[in-house]
Order: C-alpha cells, then structure tokens, then sequence
C-alpha cells in the first residue's frame, strides 16, 4: 500500500506543476494496480498538462482515468476521473482514430455514474459532450433537461437546450416561445450608453452593423453574405462588420471586405469593449448572425446596444430578448398565426430570407449517374446531428423499397462514420451506405463535384439543411424535401419553392417516402428535372443576390426611416 507521504509527494509535485517528474515517479515507485483513484487521476491530468504531450501519453491517460474511476465510482472523485476522461477523448478524437472505441465504451460507464450522481453538474454536462460524439439527440436533450431542473444558472447549457430541440419534434413552436421568455433572465447587463445620448443624426449614411464568428474562410455564412454585402444600395449604407474566431486571410474574405467599409476583428475584446465598439461607431441597426449558437456574443445583444437591434441567418428561431427587435423571415417560414409566439417582429422579405452567391468556377451539367449505374443513388452532405433516428427510419424504409438503391454520406467528424454506420447495421442496409471523409476532398470546388454522384438528394429534417439544399440545386441535383411545424423546419420548403421546386415537398414522412419512390422509378423524369433546374436555378430568387441586396435594403431602410 502506498503510503501518505507518497501521495503527499505527488500532490506537492502537480501543484508546482512538475508534471514529468511526477509521471516519472508515479512509473519507478508504483503500479497501476496499487495507485489509489486519487493519484490514477493525478498521472492522467498529467500526461495532458505537459508541454506537447505525446500520442502514447494523451491514450495512456485514458487508461488512468478509467482506473480512477472504476477504483471510486461512487466518490465524487471517481465522478472526477471520469469527466476527464470524456473531456480528453472528446477534445483528440479528431486525432487519434482509436479514440472512437473509447468514446463508445465510455457510454456505458457514463450511464452507470448517471444513476449514482443524477444531479451532479459536471458530470451532466460531460455527458453532453459525449452523446453529441455519439450523434444521440434524444439524450443530449435528456440530460439538459435534468440541469435546467437543478437550475443551473449556465447560460451555455440554456443556450444549447434550446438549440438541441430545433433537432426533434418534440418541441412546437409554443413550447419553445414560452421557454425563451425566460431567456434574458440567463444573460448579463453590460454598462451600455443611451440611445438618446447618441447623435446618430451625425451619421451621413445609415450605419449597419453585423456581429458574426462565421464570416471566415470558408464557412457556409460567407456564400449566403458575399455577395449580399455586395449588393446593399451603398448609397444608403455604411456596412461594418464585427468578426470574431478564424480570422485568416483568403479570397471569399478578401472578397467581403472588398464590398463591406470596416471589418473589426473583435475576438481578443471582452463583450464590454464590444459594445463600447459598437456605441462609438454610431451603428443605426445591428444584425445578429449567430443566435444562440454562441452563448458568449448574443448575450452583447441582450442589452440596447444600437436603436435597431436584429436576429438573422444564423438561428431559425425566435431568440426571447426583447432587446432584439426584428427577426427576418419570408412567406413561407412563419404563418400569420404563429407571429405571436416570436418576441421579436417579423421582418417578411418578399421572396427568400437569405440567398446564396453562388461559386466562382463553371457548372458542367452531367446526366443521372442512374442511367449508367443502372441503380439509384440518393445522398445528403450535412451535419450528422440532423441524421435523426426518424430520419434514419426514413431513409431506410426508402432504400428498402428501392432495389439495390444507394445513399451517399459525407462526414466531417472522422469518428462519426463507424457510429452511424452501425445505426444503419441494425437496419441491414451497412452495405448500401458509403460514407466520404472530408480529408478526401482538398477543395470546395472536389466538395461540389461529389453531387455529381447523386440522382437524388434527401434533405434532414426536422432540422432542414440550407447550405446543402443550395448546393445541390446549383450542381442541378433535385432535392426531396418535407413540410416543417416552425421557421427551423421550412428552410428547405422555402428554398424549394423559390426555385419552383413544389413537386419535391412532401406533406409528411410517408408522402417523404412516396416521392422518393415515384422519382425513383421515373428514370426519364429525374433527367428532365435534373436538367431543369441546372438551367434555371441560378435565375430563381434563391441564387439573384442582386434583387436580394435591393429587398434587404428596402427593408432596413424603411425601418429607420419611419421612425
């Protein structure tokens, strides 16, 4: 047995951060089966805390962690160990493909130390963090359920219980407005000047502003904004942009900031200084593209930090603050009788909320891979956390009535692959499932050309794909997509019907079903519609950002000038 001053010994070696030495000793004077939970944990962190710890150290300490966990499972300790455990396989599972047996295995001793410490809070949100890994919804959902009923004061774990049920129907529009109007209660007041002391009649043009962690290089946000920012009547307009995360250099941000005035990169600012940014610049209407997404910079927006505050693009949902006064939206997404479950009023562009601007190299259109494969082949390249197990029955049940049918995925998390594979092994359809790792695609332009491979895209539900619904369209592959309950889920049926796409709306997940069937057995009517909306796509309102730019400032416009 080790003795007291030995663990004293490593206690004082970890507090001055003598990390290797630590390790070393733990090695020469004891064995794993000897260590007490205490010090397994202790040589765990450690192998993590030093200076670029190596392969075998970050794996090997998984290995402590479980030990200390195993050797305490009903020790707050032990709870400790194990939390690490879930934080360090999470954080490398990118890195090390081995890690996916860890993250599975480690299910199993989550849900046992669930049942021993049901309200400890560290261990909940651990466990957030692992059923993200292992694409389950429903649990994620659970176990936020369970923090909010302890009334964790976390504005994070507020921020993602709300977002999580945009994944499930659970959840209608009701439901989610009386929960948001608690919302605000979450956030912090930050020290903001009054409107009233500020001279915005100053301002020679109206001054617009965007708060976005997004418009870096190559995310989705830049190809709906490009050419937006492009086509705001500058006449009218000063744009500026408050930006934050990836901040690096590259054509699509070089082409922003070419249509934009200012871009402040704000990521080393704390929210304060954000604010007293934003308050000197005189911004007439400031535009939230985030949404809860980022807990962190949508609490800016729960204090009056311009006259004109807005939610847009970035969440599909109302926000609860009644600091945000518009939500922008179009006739298709939000009823007349759902109006009042948003705080915020709604802003009905005449045709899309958003358009995308398309991608700077030639479309080649290429006939239904079908006719050569003599199979069809269906496909969906979003996020896997909007593969729901409804959607998996879906698709299922789909590949089951079309013989020898296969489904293309594209994943950009390595370690998801093997997991939703085996959703499908349970179906018996694993053979009829390819999956395409990111790191086989060196480009955007090898991104696009993967379409090519479809006959038929599915869009996920209820949690629509947008980026990959106007992707597919543009490379002229038809999307199959289904009515939705809130604004969330009518993305895809309002990028549908701007592109005169109405045929390929279901009203339900068995009409879902029946319309991939029909277009299936329809080989002459896929080409014909393949090459339909190769032809006419780009002239819908879905992809004219030129008539987009002109509505979005109309609209902004007349907002500040009826005040």
């Amino acid at each position: 047995m080790i003795s007291r001053q030995f663990i004293d010994n490593f206690i004082r070696l970890f507090k001055e951060k003598k990390y290797q030495e630590l390790i070393d000793q733990s090695d020469i004077m004891t064995s794993i089966d000897e260590r007490p939970s205490g010090l397994s944990n202790l040589i765990g962190l450690s192998k993590n805390l030093i200076a670029q710890p190596s392969k075998e150290y970050i794996i090997s300490s998984l290995d402590d962690f479980k030990d200390a966990y195993l050797k305490a499972k009903k020790e707050i300790f032990g709870v400790e160990a194990l939390c690490n455990l879930i934080t360090i396989a999470s954080y490398n599972r990118n890195k090390f493909p081995e890690l996916y047996d860890v993250i599975r295995n480690t299910e199993k001793l989550y849900l046992e130390a669930e049942k021993n410490f049901e309200n400890n809070e560290k261990l909940l949100k651990a466990g957030c963090n692992l059923f993200k890994h292992l694409i389950n919804q429903k649990k994620i959902t659970e176990i936020l359920e369970k923090l909010i009923k302890n009334n964790t004061r976390s504005k994070v774990v507020r921020c993602n219980y709300a977002y999580n049920n945009n994944f499930s129907y659970s959840w209608d529009i009701k439901k989610y407005f009386e929960y948001s109007q608690d919302f605000k209660n979450f956030f912090p007041k930050f020290k903001c000047k009054k409107i009233s002391e500020i001279n915005y009649k100053d301002n020679k043009k109206i001054k617009l502003g965007f708060v976005s962690g997004n418009l870096c290089n190559n995310h989705s946000v830049t190809y709906f904004l490009k050419k937006t920012f492009k086509y705001i009547e500058k006449k009218k307009f000063e744009i500026f942009v408050f930006s934050f995360g990836n901040q690096k250099s590259s054509k699509i941000i070089d082409d922003i900031n070419t249509n934009i005035d200012f871009n402040f990169d704000i990521t080393s600012l704390d929210n304060q200084k954000v604010i007293e940014l934003i308050q000197n610049k005189k911004i007439n209407i400031l535009i939230d593209l985030m949404g809860v997404t980022d807990a962190d910079r949508i609490e800016i927006f729960n204090n009056r930090v311009s006259p004109i505050q807005i939610s847009w693009l970035g969440y599909c949902n109302t926000i609860g603050f009644d600091t945000i006064d518009h939500i922008i939206a179009d006739k298709n997404l939000i009823k007349e009788d759902e109006k009042q479950y948003y705080s915020e009023n709604i802003l009905e562009l005449p045709n899309i909320w958003n358009t995308h601007s398309g991608f700077d190299f030639e479309r080649n259109f290429n006939e239904a891979p079908c006719i050569q494969n003599g199979y069809i082949t269906f496909g969906s390249f979003g996020n896997f956390r909007k593969i729901s197990d409804e959607v998996i029955e879906t698709w299922s049940n789909i590949l089951k009535k079309i013989d020898n049918s296969k489904l293309l995925l594209k994943s950009s998390e390595n370690y998801e692959n093997t997991i939703l594979i085996d959703k499908f092994k349970k179906k018996g359809l694993e053979k009829r499932i390819k999956i395409y790792d990111r790191s086989e695609f060196s480009s955007l332009k090898d991104h696009l050309n993967l379409y090519k491979k479809l006959d038929i895209a599915l869009d996920t539900f209820p949690y629509n794909g947008v980026t990959t619904t106007f992707e597919a369209l543009w490379m002229g592959v038809p999307v199959i997509g289904i009515k939705g309950f809130n604004f969330n889920s009518r993305c895809g049926e309002s990028i549908l019907k701007n592109a005169n796409l109405n045929s390929f709306i279901a009203s339900d997940k068995k009409n879902y079903e029946d319309k991939a069937l029909y277009f299936s057995k329809n080989i002459k009517l896929i080409e014909e519609e393949r090459k339909k909306i190769f032809d006419e796509v780009i002239f819908s309102p879905i992809f004219n950002a030129k008539q987009f730019g002109i509505d979005f400032s109309k609209c902004l416009y007349e907002l500040v000038t009826k005040n």
